[in-house]
C-alpha cells in the first residue's frame, strides 16, 4: 500500500503519484483500503462555525436595538456594528462555498468592504477617508490579488484577464472621482491606475496568442 507523506492519502492500487498533490507515493509493502482525507467533515465544521457566528450576530444586533429603543444614543454605532457583522458573515459564507470561483470571491468581498467602510465613514462623522484611501487601496489590492491568482493558477492564467479589465475600469472611475474632487489624494489613485494598465499590458504582451484568444472569447474583440 502506497502513502503520500504530504496529504496522508493511502492508495492500494498501482498508482505511483498522489491524486491530490501529484507527489510520488511511498510503498510500505502492505495492503489495505484506500483512505482519503475527510473533506466533508471539515466543511461541516465550517458550516457549524458559520451558524454560531450568525446566531451571535443576531443576538448582538437585537441587544443594540433594545438599547436603542430604551433611549441609548447609539444609532450610528448600531449601523456600524451591523455593517461589520454583515461583512463577517458574508466572508465566512463566501469562504466555505465551492460554487463561486476565487476571482468572483475576491471582487465581491473587496467591493463589499469598500461599501461598508464608506458607510462607517458616513456614520462616524464623514471625514472622507473612505474615498481618499479606501477606494484606491481596494484597487491596489485587486491588482495584487490578480497577479497572485495568476501565479497560483498558472495553467489557466488567461482567465483573469477579465479581472484586469475590471481593474482598469475601476481606475477610470477613480480618476473621474479625482477630477470631481470627491477623492482628494491623487498619489494612490495614480499608482493604482498605473498598476492596472501595466499588469494588463504585460499580460497581453507576454501572454501572446493565449491572451488574445481569451480576449476574443470573452469580449468578442
Amino acid at each position: 500500500m502506497a502513502e503520500c507523506k504530504k496529504c496522508g492519502v493511502r492508495i492500494t492500487d498501482d498508482t505511483d503519484r498522489c491524486p491530490f498533490c501529484r507527489c510520488v507515493l511511498e510503498d510500505d509493502g502492505t495492503k489495505g483500503e484506500n483512505v482519503y482525507p475527510d473533506v466533508e467533515n471539515k466543511v461541516k465544521v465550517w458550516r457549524h462555525i458559520r451558524r454560531i457566528v450568525l446566531f451571535l450576530s443576531i443576538c448582538a444586533m437585537i441587544g443594540m436595538l433594545i438599547a436603542l429603543y430604551m433611549g441609548a444614543d447609539i444609532f450610528n454605532w448600531t449601523v456600524v456594528v451591523g455593517l461589520i457583522l454583515l461583512y463577517v458573515n458574508v466572508t465566512i459564507y463566501m469562504t466555505i462555498t465551492e460554487r463561486i470561483g476565487y476571482m468572483f470571491k475576491t471582487m465581491f468581498l473587496t467591493l463589499t468592504v469598500v461599501f461598508i467602510l464608506i458607510g462607517i465613514d458616513y456614520f462616524t462623522g464623514y471625514r472622507r477617508w473612505s474615498y481618499d484611501y479606501t477606494l484606491p487601496a481596494a484597487l491596489i489590492f485587486l491588482n495584487f490579488s490578480c497577479v497572485l491568482l495568476m501565479l497560483i493558477n498558472r495553467r489557466n492564467w488567461q482567465s483573469y484577464i477579465s479581472l484586469q479589465i475590471f481593474n482598469i475600469l475601476f481606475g477610470v472611475v477613480l480618476m473621474i472621482l479625482l477630477q470631481l474632487d470627491i477623492i482628494r489624494q491623487p498619489v494612490m489613485v495614480l499608482i493604482a491606475g498605473a498598476a492596472s494598465i501595466v499588469i494588463f499590458a504585460g499580460t497581453m504582451i507576454f501572454g501572446g496568442r493565449r491572451a488574445a484568444d481569451e480576449l476574443k472569447r470573452r469580449f468578442f474583440i
